[in-house]
């Protein structure tokens, strides 16, 4: 790593800047609620995931529609990428009243079969579930549904939920996919961790169809320094913080083991305890104040 250029007057960004500059000195609850909330943080490998998957979104209809694996270890930025596409392909009616629902996103049972994938697909598309009846006749419903709406995408998070199960089960499970994804040339996103590789290898068709993408671990280099730097443009901090210095970045990188989800709740922490003590800036102290653990370490360390 090396020391990265960063001045008074650049280390917010315009949007950040305008409302720090809207809030008074007794608007600290404002600041504070702006750093609880959810918010994007773009990044290179996080944008070509999204381009990816607008790409199945947009590609036009074909027989044999080609889907993504997205893998990645915990809290390192899947979720994120699921919600930032949900966002900006939002359901909509129509001007005669027909419901649009370019994507649907759900998520894998904790203990999955065809059934419980099912009712999370009607779920996503705020249909009643069926707690009984032939599994035939919910699998042709949701696939009615699915064309009612103009689904251009299915997502699914937390794939690899599907290896708790049997094998027998977890054929089922897969085999539901496949076929709906035939029956009405419905491309999916998975996006799971290192085990859902496991799952989609065991059948060499979805094997063909679902391309893998990684999503790396960060590593201490300047590119980590660099997302550091965009973090540091969106906290409502009225002095810079210097975030992206290299000593500052290794300590946030120990603190962190790199993953986007820690960093963000560690600074986003840092700033809400700063503001508190009536300082405008995330040191070193504050950070060590926070008695931060990442859970990321203590995983790695059971392994």
């Amino acid at each position: 790593m090396k020391n990265l250029n960063s001045t008074q007057e650049d280390h917010l960004s315009s949007a950040t800047r305008e409302f720090v500059n809207s809030c008074t000195d007794h608007d600290l609850d404002r600041r504070i609620r702006m750093l609880q909330a959810d918010n994007w943080i773009g990044y290179g490998a996080a944008r070509y995931i999204i381009e990816r998957i607008e790409n199945l979104i947009l590609m036009p209809r074909v027989s044999r529609m080609h889907s993504l694996l997205v893998i990645g270890i915990t809290d390192n930025g899947k979720t994120s990428i699921r919600k930032r596409i949900e966002s900006k392909y939002q359901h909509y009616a129509t001007e005669n009243s027909k419901m649009h629902f370019p994507v649907v996103s759900i998520q894998m049972p904790p203990n999955p079969d065809e059934r419980g994938f099912f009712n999370s697909v009607l779920r996503g598309l705020m249909q009643p579930i069926y707690i009984n009846g032939k599994i035939d006749y919910i699998r042709d419903c949701v696939i009615s549904v699915l064309q009612e709406f103009h689904v251009r995408l299915l997502m699914i998070d937390e794939v690899q939920h599907i290896e708790r199960m049997p094998s027998r089960k977890q054929k089922s499970v897969l085999d539901t996919m496949k076929y709906i994804s035939n029956e009405i040339s419905l491309p999916m996103a998975a996006f799971g961790t290192e085990d859902a590789v496991n799952i989609f290898t065991s059948d060499s068709q979805l094997m063909n169809r679902f391309k893998k993408v990684y999503l790396p671990p960060w590593e201490p280099n300047t590119d980590f320094q660099r997302l550091l730097m965009s973090v540091e443009q969106m906290l409502p901090l009225k002095e810079p913080s210097g975030l992206s210095q290299e000593e500052m970045a290794y300590f946030i990188y120990s603190k962190t083991n790199g993953t986007i989800g820690e960093v963000n709740t560690l600074l986003r922490s840092s700033a809400i305890l700063a503001l508190k003590s009536g300082q405008e800036k995330i040191t070193r102290e504050v950070i060590e104040s926070l008695n931060f653990e990442s859970s990321q370490l203590n995983h790695d360390k059971t392994k």
